[in-house]
């Protein structure tokens, strides 16, 4: 009599524990829990997962994240990112106090309410105290609870439209200062309402800073000594009191550095006080018709000793025209400047007088320049353009790259 055939091993259930795991964390939510189709022993392995990642895409079902967070037992969440809509958003508050027992690392939240703009937050937030990565979008922070003890591990914190209470600029300052490990800061369009005291934003280990803001809530920072690069946007300075040079001093430590800001608003000495001894990347926005947008750009350049790549968006908000032909130019040059200087990118360019005549300046000025990259192809070669071309160039490796083209003069 012919022996019944036997069962093929289950080599899945056979693997080790550690490496079962292994295997899961790997894997994104979904394809997790597809798991659980594979064997009986690995039907609710997910659910028990060393740590796991959640991230929940738009319109996800609020039942949905219940069951998850219901189910999973594991002693971890490494991320938690969803798109909160009107559906979900009065769970938020559950789910942020359901993550707290799962010392959740990441936090990824943004908003997209039909009914309200933002959507609200839930002090809850603050007792998350292994954050590491904190990012919020669209939404209205709620006031600090008292003897909020601070995030202690984070190192990231991302603020993208996101509305503070009434005089929360002492609020944001407190969630800063009690994150000791903070090294990445972006702000944008973060809106505080009421008065804006003279607080200082410290964050001693930073390296990574981004302020954009359509009005300047009189920053102050302390000491930045570990930041590497800065990109300040602030459109809009209407009490602007403090002389921007000592607040510009916070950032002479970086490496490269994106600045946007009206002159008119603010008091640019002619020479700073200091210089930026490591900055190789500048990037500035300049209108070329405004003479305090061009005066700036020249205090700038003259503290920037060992810039090798320099960005230059061409902006056209001036409704008067000044004329900064290339002698007017050349008598703001000193010596040193642009010593090192290898690459410019001119952005936004339609071929004003003006601006022509600063890039002829900085051919006849570099003596390392390699590259002069023009943003916009100039329909015709006017006598602008003819004589930027035609000008003594201090390098003889400079050429001039316009946009859409290959060749180079």
């Amino acid at each position: 009599m012919m022996e019944a055939k036997q069962a093929a091993p289950d080599r899945l259930s056979s693997l080790p524990a550690e490496l079962q795991d292994e295997i899961l964390i790997r894997l994104d939510l979904r394809d997790a829990v597809r798991t659980s189709a594979l064997s009986r022993t690995w039907r609710d392995l997910w659910k028990s997962l060393s740590v796991i990642s959640l991230s929940f895409p738009f319109g996800t079902h609020p039942s949905v994240v219940d069951s998850v967070l219901l189910r999973y037992i594991g002693p971890r969440v490494s991320l938690f990112r969803i798109c909160v809509d009107d559906a979900c958003a009065d769970r938020i508050d559950d789910w942020l106090i359901a993550l707290s027992r799962y010392r959740v690392e990441s936090i990824d939240m943004c908003g997209t309410l039909r009914s309200l703009g933002n959507f609200n937050l839930y002090s809850s937030i603050f007792s998350l105290g292994d954050l590491v990565s904190l990012l919020l979008k669209n939404c209205r922070i709620p006031p600090l609870p008292v003897g909020f003890p601070g995030f202690p591990a984070l190192q990231k914190l991302v603020l993208a439209y996101v509305i503070f209470p009434s005089n929360g600029f002492k609020q944001l300052e407190a969630i800063i200062r009690r994150s000791p490990l903070l090294h990445t800061l972006h702000m944008f369009d973060v809106f505080i309402p009421g008065e804006y005291p003279d607080s200082v934003i410290e964050a001693p280990n930073l390296r990574v800073l981004s302020i954009y803001s359509p009005y300047d809530y009189r920053w102050r920072f302390g000491e930045l000594s570990c930041l590497e690069y800065a990109n300040i946007h602030v459109f809009h300075c209407p009490q602007h009191e403090h002389d921007f040079g000592v607040f510009l001093a916070r950032f002479a430590h970086v490496q490269k550095f994106g600045l946007f800001s009206p002159a008119v608003d603010v008091k640019m000495p002619y020479t700073l006080p200091f210089t930026f001894y490591n900055l190789k990347k500048l990037q500035l926005c300049v209108d070329f018709n405004e003479i305090h947008s061009i005066l700036s750009m020249f205090t700038m350049l003259r503290s920037c000793h060992n810039l090798q790549n320099l960005k230059i968006e061409s902006r056209h908000d001036s409704y008067e025209s000044f004329e900064a032909d290339w002698e007017f130019l050349n008598a703001l040059w000193t010596d040193g400047m642009c010593a090192n200087l290898q690459i410019v990118r001119m952005i936004d360019i339609i071929s004003l007088p003006n601006e022509t005549s600063f890039m002829k300046l900085i051919l006849s000025k570099a003596t390392l320049l390699h590259t002069l990259y023009v943003g916009a192809h100039p329909y015709d070669f006017d006598d602008h353009i003819i004589d930027m071309l035609k000008c003594e160039r201090a390098s003889a490796q400079a050429r001039v790259q316009f946009e859409g083209s290959e060749q180079q003069w």
